[in-house]
């Protein structure tokens, strides 16, 4: 079975579930690709790496936004939280896509030399051009399961249709073979009000599976994000109130570190 930290391409379903004021589900798919930061850095992957391409990848939108190397930015958040610099990273992202890129959020797989799963570092976009990083480990920071739902407080403004409040539980399965992702949004008063998932297979990353879904999806980022924009249109019509964008808060790192005991 294919290994994420091989690298790979991750046919992913996504699906948000609102729940609440405006129930709604909102599908799609994308293609998103697992991409081990030792290649990466190394410029050892088939696709184009901070230079022109249909579909291509550009460093300066990821980690430290300076263009540089991304490994010792990883390994820099790690040890500030008392875990220890993993073996392997592979970055979980969209490319960008004629020129144009957007990722909503972005996954940094961080493993052990045993293999297991020690953290994931979660990158989240708003159309506004901002980010926040959420940190995801185990309170006792031991290898994290497909069953082990972590938790951390919302510090960050994404969609206009809900507040800066609450709380996320995140679930990871980083496969052999596949990746699922599910973030589930509890508002202030502990209940759920949004749930989302992404989850796919996955296949080898080479020069021909990646050139066939540069073919298939030419044009990634953009239908993306006219999908984000049309499922915001139906919400207002609904009637849902539209919330101002606060100005982002001073802390753009943060942890998910709280081991929550709910139903999946």
């Amino acid at each position: 079975m294919t290994d994420l930290w091989q690298g790979a391409l991750i046919d992913a379903r996504i699906w948000h579930g609102r729940r609440g004021d405006a129930a709604r589900d909102f599908r799609y798919c994308a293609t998103y690709l697992a991409l081990p930061l030792a290649r990466l850095d190394a410029g050892d992957l088939p696709l184009a790496v901070d230079r022109l391409g249909l579909w291509a990848l550009r460093r300066r939108d990821f980690g430290p936004r300076d263009g540089g190397p991304l490994q010792p930015f990883v390994d820099g958040l790690l040890r500030n939280a008392g875990l220890i610099a993993a073996c392997d990273v592979t970055l979980v992202t969209t490319p960008r896509t004629a020129g144009y890129g957007f990722n909503p959020v972005s996954f940094w797989l961080c493993r052990d030399r045993a293999g297991d799963l020690r953290a994931v570092l979660a990158e989240v976009s708003n159309t506004f051009g901002e980010r926040h990083l959420y940190l995801c480990h185990r309170p006792d920071r031991g290898a994290i399961t497909p069953v082990d739902r972590l938790s951390g407080d919302k510090l960050f403004h994404v969609s206009p249709f809900l507040p800066r409040n609450g709380r996320y539980v995140f679930r990871f399965d980083a496969g052999p073979g596949r990746f699922g992702a599910w973030v589930d949004w509890l508002g202030a008063d502990g209940a759920l009000r949004l749930g989302t998932s992404m989850t796919g297979a996955a296949r080898p990353l080479t020069a021909a599976s990646l050139r066939r879904a540069t073919w298939r999806r030419p044009f990634q980022a953009q239908t993306v994000m006219g999908l984000i924009h049309w499922q915001a249109a139906r919400i207002f019509g609904r009637g849902v109130r539209y919330i101002t964008k606060p100005a982002q808060g001073a802390v753009t790192v943060s942890t998910a570190a709280t081991l929550d005991r709910g139903d999946p």
